[in-house]
């Protein structure tokens, strides 16, 4: 719940037209650094086409062609607002190694990533009537 809230939020969630509901890379970064030079790659960090949050229905949506998928909902607890995971809409955790070349050596290293996947293939909660 808290991870889906922070990305959305790390997300930068301007766009226009309707996005394609496939499995969006969102995230990646080298996890260890080997060797006595530290290797700097910043993060890559991408724009879900098609997520935003619609204050008015207090959600956050994904657009498809089929029609939008509620990925969270606006929640209160003791007081406090945050944003209630409803499963539509999966994060994706992997690791890999990959190759990096620094200029004089090649070298694998672990890399995070994090996939964005809507549920689109199951009966998905569309979104409701602003309130």
């Amino acid at each position: 719940m808290k991870s889906l809230s922070k990305l959305v939020g790390a997300l930068v969630v301007g766009f226009v037209g309707v996005a394609n509901a496939e499995q969006v890379i969102v995230y990646e970064a080298p996890l260890g650094m080997s060797g006595s030079e530290p290797l700097f790659i910043p993060p890559v960090e991408r724009q879900v086409d098609g997520l935003y949050y619609d204050s008015a229905r207090k959600q956050v949506l994904y657009r498809t062609a089929a029609g939008p998928i509620v990925c969270a909902e606006d929640a209160t607890t003791l007081g406090e607002t945050y944003l209630k995971d409803t499963g539509n809409c999966r994060l994706i955790r992997s690791t890999e190694q990959r190759s990096f070349d620094d200029g004089f050596d090649v070298r694998e290293e672990p890399v995070a990533k994090v996939v964005f996947d809507a549920q689109t293939s199951t009966a998905p909660q569309h979104a409701a009537a602003p309130r």
